[in-house]
């Protein structure tokens, strides 16, 4: 049998990943396998069904699939956020014995939790989105382009992501899971219904809402680069500061 290290004596790269990937398929069986997983796709492609059904004789392609966009952010970011916001801080009591094992470093740990939620999150966006699309592509009225179309799901994409980095990040912040949750839950609609109020509709998820049915029928600005920005600058600096603040802190 060929051995794992390298003739340097480091350990090749599939062994110095794999309790970085061992975390990240554990943590995603624990979620797929949750109850609340099973609800909240039950419940989401209900929605979804029963929306586009009722906009049959009427409804445009680009208002049904901006209205479905718009229970991520509005609804079912409550979902994301009580996973996301809990990832870490719920497992205190088994983390240092985790972390003082020789197969698994702090980064591992941590970069491991955002790849898993953030994988999580994505992949449940798009069952439900997929349904909803391909739903609202029968209806009579094909108002969409298809780039814009994609556009907009990738922009709803980011910006979950970006809420599930917060709550990642607040969650190795914050020691007490209720307090992240409630914080993060402040942060989120502050930032989708108060940021435009004070001239940040860059960062704000409701501003972005309101132009998802032009962005769908193919208008795109300069305005809308920024947000992707914004979006991809706040993702990565909650998972670097973060990442930086756990492996310094004492566990």
């Amino acid at each position: 049998m060929k051995s794992r290290v390298g003739s340097s004596g480091q350990p090749s790269r599939g062994e110095a990943l794999g309790p970085f990937w061992a975390i990240v398929q554990a943590d995603l069986r624990g979620l797929f396998k949750s109850r609340i997983t099973y609800g909240w796709l039950l419940a989401a492609v209900f929605v979804q069904v029963v929306r586009t059904l009722g906009s049959s004789g009427s409804g445009m392609t680009s208002s049904v699939v901006s209205s479905g966009l718009s229970d991520f952010v509005y609804i079912w970011s409550l979902v994301i956020i009580g996973l996301a916001a809990s990832s870490v801080s719920s497992e205190a009591g088994e983390l240092a014995d985790s972390i003082m094992s020789k197969s698994v470093t702090r980064l591992d740990y941590v970069l491991a939790k955002f790849t898993s939620r953030i994988a999580y999150t994505l992949i449940s966006f798009s069952v439900v989105t997929a349904v909803l699309v391909g739903l609202a592509l029968r209806l009579d009225v094909s108002d969409y382009n298809t780039l814009g179309l994609a556009s907009a799901i990738f922009v709803i994409a980011l910006t979950l992501v970006m809420l599930t980095a917060l709550g990642v990040a607040l969650s190795i912040a914050m020691p007490n899971t209720v307090m992240s949750i409630v914080v993060l839950l402040v942060l989120w609609y502050s930032m989708t219904f108060f940021f435009p109020v004070v001239g940040l509709n860059i960062l704000s998820p409701g501003s972005l809402l309101g132009k998802l049915p032009d962005i769908i029928k193919g208008a795109w600005s300069l305005g809308d680069w920024e947000t992707v920005a914004g979006f991809i600058a706040v993702s990565g600096a909650a998972t670097a500061l973060s990442s930086a603040y756990f492996y310094m802190k004492d566990i």
